[in-house]
């Protein structure tokens, strides 16, 4: 009997889960959404608006209509045009360039990377699976690296303490959504990533645009329609 089951066992491993948890992290409240990517079970993508470009969408829509596992906001956004800051890449199609801020990459063999993009310049992403750019960028190779000035962040509405969204990848290879409840600055959530083992990190939008979903739950909810949404799905 223990021998079958092991057999069984051997023959279809447990899927890896997405898990949820709260904690602190360099003296902040967070909440935690843990992505493995490691063998490859999870496909991440932009998840955008049914009209995108130029329009947005309820993102409790946008996951229901994906079938999405996990789900978080996505870039920083013109309030008129609707159009996000940074290049979207879906499916490896170039769906919208915005030429500034940090990416997030995935490449079609399952490798991640978070990196700043080259400000004003179209990059070639050619080759690539999904990019998401937001930022500034927060830590990279396991350190602060804060500039936003230097990536064109200048809006005072986004410059001070606030409750930030952010995504990091850690060196096991997982992707972590993360939410940090008291009103932080950039420094400072770039500390909150370290303090979680985060190799690499970049910031995402805040404010009513913070949007956090996982197996099957709406953790915190959208203060408003958005044009993309980072989403996560099995393969």
């Amino acid at each position: 009997m223990l021998t079958a089951l092991l057999l069984a066992f051997a023959m279809n491993p447990p899927k890896p889960a997405i898990t949820v948890e709260n904690r602190q992290a360099a003296g902040a409240q967070v909440q935690i959404v843990r992505i493995p990517l490691k063998d490859r079970t999870f496909r991440v993508s932009p998840i955008v608006a049914k009209s995108f470009p130029g329009g947005d969408e309820a993102a409790t829509a946008m996951v229901k209509r994906t079938g999405a596992l996990a789900a978080v906001n996505g870039a920083y956004f013109s309030r008129t045009t609707l159009l996000p800051i940074g290049d979207v890449l879906v499916d490896g199609e170039l769906i919208h360039s915005g030429r500034m801020g940090t990416a997030l990459i995935l490449s079609p063999d399952g490798t991640a990377r978070i990196e700043r993009v080259v400000r004003h310049k179209t990059m070639n992403w050619e080759g690539e699976e999904t990019v998401l750019a937001c930022g500034p960028q927060l830590v990279q190779k396991g350190k602060k690296d804060v500039d936003p000035a230097a990536e064109g962040f200048r809006d005072p509405a986004i410059m001070g303490s606030i409750p930030r969204m952010g995504i990091g990848l850690t060196a096991g290879s997982e992707l972590l959504f993360v939410h940090v409840r008291t009103r932080v600055s950039f420094e400072k959530m770039a500390e909150v990533f370290v303090a979680l083992g985060c190799e690499s990190a970049l910031n995402l939008d805040g404010g009513a645009s913070l949007f956090l979903f996982a197996n099957g739950k709406t953790l915190i909810p959208a203060g408003r329609k958005l044009p993309v949404l980072l989403g996560v799905f099995r393969r």
